[in-house]
């Protein structure tokens, strides 16, 4: 029974114990606590909350979280998280500074970026790399790519991986598509084969890397017509050159 009693004991006291914690409480320093002369080492080894105002270093009235979890005499380990009293005094969202290691005071303030925020017109990201698991839209709501533009893209160099490049034109068993024969289905269809057409262009856009693929194409077949016509004009102006020559010889 005793056993019984001292273990119904020990959970009492953890039981109160971890309701006294959960129920632990920060007092505030009150209205104006702090100024832009506290160091960041002032905070180490404390936690702290006071409200604050321009006057006092801080972007402007609002409340500030300060503490630092090592107690030494450096200013590095200390923190301050400032939270704006309004939109109009402070702004939306809260920002965070730091205390720098060797004594070198706080850092600047940095924006923490929320949806209060992150979309606003003067918003300024910078990052040194981005990595976005689904889409992103510029101009665009709900994109359906991983990169939706709705406006102009300047840029000094686009690298696009198509698809494979159509070096097989100048294999000797491609086939050639005769230039009556591609007369022929341009007349009927009112594009070159192989082209996508203009309605499916305007409904579905236009694969860049693909486009350049399939003009890379039509580039070297024209290429190739061009080496076979230069071909029949140069045995052409042989033949006429061997009926001169024999009507100079019938003549005389």
């Amino acid at each position: 029974m005793k056993k019984i009693n001292s273990f119904l004991i020990v959970i009492a006291c953890l039981f109160s114990a971890s309701t006294t914690f959960a129920q632990t409480e920060l007092n505030t320093l009150g209205s104006y606590k702090w100024n832009i002369a506290d160091l960041p080492r002032t905070f180490n080894g404390k936690l702290q909350f006071s409200f604050v105002r321009a006057e006092d270093g801080f972007p402007q009235y609002g409340s500030v979280l300060a503490g630092g979890a090592y107690t030494n005499v450096q200013d590095g380990s200390a923190f301050q998280i400032y939270f704006p009293y309004s939109s109009s005094m402070g702004g939306k969202v809260p920002r965070i500074r730091l205390g720098q290691y060797n004594n070198q005071g706080w850092s600047d303030w940095q924006s923490f970026y929320t949806s209060a925020n992150a979309n606003n017109i003067d918003t300024d990201w910078t990052a040194r790399k981005i990595y976005v698991v689904d889409k992103i839209g510029i101009g665009v709501q709900n994109p359906t790519e991983k990169l939706a533009v709705n406006g102009k893209i300047r840029a000094t160099e686009i690298k696009v991986d198509s698809g494979p490049w159509p070096d097989f034109v100048f294999e000797e068993d491609y086939k050639l598509t005769p230039l009556k024969d591609v007369e022929t289905f341009i007349k009927e269809n009112k594009h070159l084969p192989g082209v996508p057409k203009a309605k499916e262009i305007e409904e579905n856009g236009l694969s860049l890397g693909e486009m350049v693929r399939i003009l890379m194409q039509k580039n070297e077949e024209l290429t190739l017509h061009l080496i076979e016509k230069d071909k029949e004009i140069e045995d052409q102006n042989s033949r006429i050159q061997k009926l001169e020559t024999l009507v100079n010889k019938l003549v005389k």
